[in-house]
């Protein structure tokens, strides 16, 4: 062969070969995007019967500031009218804060929205945050606003206090709770226990 021939086909190899070895080094220094809220871990179980229907699922994402949310059925169903909706039934729900509190939502239904993780809690609704014991009808946990608001026959308790009330309002960043009547007129129903022993 012909030197000229040997020494071009030369070129083109190590041309080849650097064009290789810049596409490799390009596609591992390549990060991949990541936003505020994670994406969901999804376990469930699908019902032979309907692939519609999801048994013993779980769900977990994480907030801009690691405040991890988890959400547990023993029965899911994808909403007819969107399927970014996941009606629940039996549902545990738990937000872990990152200073290791912990606040415990346990309902009988609740419908889940996996791209924004706004969930809507309905009917026998318990909900445990340190000494705070909250029950009602409805909750409506908003992810992205960082609260939980409860409504409908409201019954708090802590240690010392017992309330009826319209609407309360849980910030989940601060964890202040503001509690209010929806007609101003009407006032909050409180009662105090005293500690003092017998």
């Amino acid at each position: 062969m012909n030197k000229k021939i040997i020494f071009q086909i030369f070129i083109l190899l190590i041309i080849f070969l650097f064009t290789a070895l810049l596409f490799y080094q390009y596609s591992l220094n390549e990060t991949p995007q990541t936003t505020d809220i994670s994406k969901d871990i999804i376990y469930s179980n699908i019902d032979e019967k309907s692939s519609n229907i999801m048994k013993n699922i779980e769900y977990k994402s994480f907030d801009a500031i690691g405040n991890q949310y988890q959400i547990r059925a023993k029965l899911g169903t994808i909403s007819d009218e969107n399927p970014n909706l996941i009606l629940m039934q039996n549902v545990e729900a738990e937000i872990g804060f990152n200073d290791h509190e912990k606040i415990s939502i346990n309902a009988l239904f609740a419908t889940y929205n996996i791209i924004n993780y706004d969930t809507i809690f309905e009917d026998k609704i318990d909900i445990k945050y340190a000494e705070h014991d909250l029950n009602c009808d409805n909750a409506n946990l908003l992810f992205g606003d960082h609260k939980i608001k409860l409504y409908n026959n409201i019954n708090y308790t802590n240690l010392n206090t017992s309330l009826l009330a319209d609407e309360i309002e849980i910030d989940l960043i601060t964890k202040n709770l503001k509690i209010y009547m929806i007609d101003k007129n009407q006032k909050i129903k409180a009662i105090f226990k005293s500690n003092v022993p017998n």
